[in-house]
Parts: C-alpha cells; sequence; structure tokens
C-alpha cells in the first residue's frame, strides 16, 4: 500500500539510516524534489573540495595522488560527521534546511564540535566503568572493556576517519552489538557496559566465578556476556523467595524455576520475569543503569528460558555453581597399562551405565594410563554429556594430545 504524501512533512524520519543519516537524507531529498539541479551542483563540488583539502592536510601537501580506496574511505568519514550534525536537528525538515543553506564545511565542523563533545562523555563513562570493574578472569572482558577502548580514544581521527574503530570489541554485550560506527558505536556500548557492570560489581567475584564454572570451566577464555548469567541467577534466586546475593542456585531450586517456566508462552515467561525483576529492585539489586538497560532488553532472555524448557537443559541457563577445587582432576602414568581383562572388565561395565555424569566419574576413578584412557574414549561408549563431563577436567599437556589426535 503506497503511502499518503505528506506536504508538511515530506521526509520519512523512520527511513533515514543511523550509520548513513546524512546519505539516507540526500537520497529522500532527490527523490522528493527538494534538491535543484543548482543544490546537486553545490553539494558535489562542495564536498570534493572538502575531500581534497583534507587529503592535503593529512599528507602535509606531500602527495597530490589520493587511491581510490581512500577517497572513498574519506568521503564516508565527512558524510559521517556531517551526519551527525544533522541528527541533532530537532527534525528531518530542519536537517534538510541546513543542507540547502548551510555550505558543507560549516555543517563538518559542527558535526565535529558534536563528535568531541561526545568522545569528552564517553571519556568520562569510561573511566566510571573501569574505577569500579567487575573482577573476573574471563580475558575478554578486561582485554576489550579496558585495553580495547583506551586503543580507540588513542587511535581515533573523527577528522580523517570518523566513522572507524580501529578495534574489534570482542566481549559480547546482552543487548548485542551496538548497529553504529565511530564514536556513536562507543557511546552505546560504553553504556551497554556501564549497566552490566554496574549490576555485577554488586556480586562477589568468587561468586559469580563458582556461578560461571558451572557452565564451563573454561569461561576464562570464552567470549560469554557474564552479566546475563548472574542476571538470570539472580532472577531465578528472587523467584524462589530467596536472597540472590550468593548466586547459588541448587539442583533442586533449578527443577523448581522448571515447573514455573514449563508449558509457558513467552508472554507469560516474559511477565514472570519482570516480576522477578521488580522482586530484584525492592532488594536494591538493580542500579538505575541496569534498570533502564533492561526495560528494554529482558525480553531478549525469554528465547533461551523457552528452549531450555523444551530441551530440559535449564540447568545451562539457570546456572548451578561449581567449585573447581571441589573437583579432583585427572592423572595418568604413561608408563602403566591396565591388565587386558582387567580393562575389558571395566569397558563391560561402561557399557552397560547410562550417561549423565556416571561413566565420567568411574574412568576418572579407575584409569590411569594416558594409553588406557586414550582407548577407552573410543571403547566405553560416550556420548556429549560424558566427554563435558571428563574433558573439562584434563590437564592442559593430556588435552593437547586430545586434540592432535582428533
Amino acid at each position: 500500500m503506497e503511502k499518503t504524501p505528506d506536504i508538511l512533512h515530506p521526509i520519512h524520519a523512520e527511513e533515514l539510516h543511523p550509520r548513513h543519516y546524512a546519505q539516507s537524507l540526500l537520497r529522500q531529498m532527490l527523490s522528493c524534489g527538494m534538491l535543484s539541479d543548482t543544490d546537486v551542483s553545490r553539494l558535489q563540488s562542495e564536498l570534493l573540495a572538502m575531500l581534497a583539502g583534507l587529503w592535503e592536510e593529512r599528507c602535509g601537501g606531500e602527495s597530490s595522488s589520493m587511491p581510490v580506496e581512500t577517497a572513498q574511505d574519506m568521503m564516508t568519514s565527512v558524510l559521517y560527521v556531517v551526519g551527525i550534525g544533522l541528527k541533532a536537528c530537532l527534525s528531518p525538515e530542519q536537517a534538510v534546511d541546513l543542507l540547502k543553506t548551510q555550505p558543507v564545511s560549516a555543517l563538518f565542523e559542527d558535526g565535529l564540535q558534536l563528535i568531541r563533545r561526545k568522545l569528552t562523555a564517553a571519556r568520562l563513562l569510561y573511566r566510571r566503568i573501569t574505577d569500579n570493574l567487575l573482577e573476573t578472569p574471563n580475558l575478554y572482558y578486561r582485554s576489550t572493556v579496558v585495553d580495547g577502548i583506551r586503543g580507540f580514544f588513542r587511535l581515533y581521527r573523527p577528522r580523517f576517519s570518523a566513522q572507524e574503530l580501529h578495534i574489534t570489541a570482542d566481549y559480547p554485550v546482552f543487548a548485542g552489538r551496538p548497529d553504529a560506527d565511530g564514536v556513536e558505536f562507543i557511546e552505546q556500548y560504553l553504556r551497554c557496559l556501564e549497566a552490566e557492570n554496574a549490576f555485577c560489581v554488586l556480586f562477589r567475584p568468587q561468586d559469580i566465578h563458582r556461578l560461571l564454572c558451572g557452565l564451563t570451566r573454561d569461561y576464562r577464555s570464552v567470549p560469554l556476556n557474564l552479566f546475563e548469567y548472574v542476571l538470570l541467577s539472580a532472577l531465578g534466586l528472587a523467584l524462589l523467595q530467596r536472597c540472590p546475593h550468593g548466586l547459588d542456585l541448587s539442583r533442586e531450586e533449578v527443577g523448581r524455576l522448571y515447573r514455573l517456566f514449563s508449558g509457558r508462552s513467552e508472554g507469560e515467561i516474559l511477565s514472570i520475569l519482570e516480576k522477578a525483576k521488580v522482586l530484584l529492585e525492592n532488594q536494591g539489586f538493580l542500579p538505575a543503569s541496569t534498570r533502564k538497560y533492561l526495560k528494554k532488553n529482558l525480553r531478549k532472555l525469554v528465547p533461551a528460558i523457552q528452549n531450555a524448557v523444551g530441551t530440559n537443559t535449564l540447568d545451562k541457563v539457570f546456572l548451578i555453581p561449581f567449585s573447581p577445587g571441589d573437583e579432583t582432576r585427572i592423572s595418568f602414568d604413561c608408563a602403566e597399562r591396565m591388565d587386558d581383562w582387567r580393562y575389558r572388565k571395566l569397558v563391560e561395565r561402561l557399557l552397560r551405565m547410562n550417561s549423565g555424569g556416571s561413566k565420567a566419574a568411574l574412568i576418572l576413578r579407575e584409569v590411569h594410563s594416558l594409553a588406557d584412557f586414550l582407548d577407552i574414549l573410543s571403547d566405553a561408549g560416550l556420548d556429549e554429556t560424558d566427554f563435558e563431563g571428563i574433558i573439562n577436567r584434563l590437564p592442559l599437556p593430556v588435552f593437547s594430545v586430545l586434540l592432535s589426535r582428533y
């Protein structure tokens, strides 16, 4: 169905691209007949003049030849800066008026001024986060939140490459990677980190560590979002009328949560989570930034819970804490193999057992030869659960052998 033309508001704001605002605004102006041939010619010549001036400034006047790819990147940067200024207008129509009446150079300088303000605010937010940063062994958290973002501030050159990030931002925030470039990406990313970090620091680092070890003992080197699992544990405990402080759901309590969520629709699950959020807020476990964050993003938990209920794996969502020191790691003596008859008896016993962790426990208790261990992985009919129960407890040299063999 065609849209009815709006004479007073011919620009459709919902169709303006947040990452390419100036370009999308110009396209709409052309399609609406809001740019005359004279306007188009002026804008083109001023943009090219801007590009030439910036290239000379960047090269210090030493080079007159600009590579095509560099020219494209710098033009994208110019339009990004101009777009920052235009987005600050009260309406798209006001932005149209500026494009028709103001030189591109003036729009560019206005955009740069706004970017500098955004950078100042982002640095203050960055310091607030790092001054009270969650202590965690997860490599991605600190390397991104501290080192990566610091690298952005050092490398960012809005005058020549305003749309660039220069960093990968590998740590995944709960809200999802911001759909933005340059300083706008950092702005949004830091707001997510502030809300997540402010919540996580309310809990003891060792309790968060035990909780995440319940997902995988190697979470230190996994790019996973820490906030989501801490939040889920706290919400689950609040629903069970327990204090969330210890993040210590038991297996029996996860079973109770399974019965609570089982058979529920998406809307019903979200309603239960909203109730839990209010309980957390009443107990003082939701800082203002986190409350605002969850208002937009709480529903992101619903699909994971619904899927876990359907596959009977809710303990992978509402984690049961694990203490690595409570479990003995497997060790081997490469010089001593088990007697053949004893090995056969063990394999026969393993084949008669059901999965669920008991096979892994028996292997860890009975097998002490690396050669026997490698054989029994093939002979004992192990499934994914059994392997998971074993792999996380292997010494690094044994794990390396497995990687080379399989």
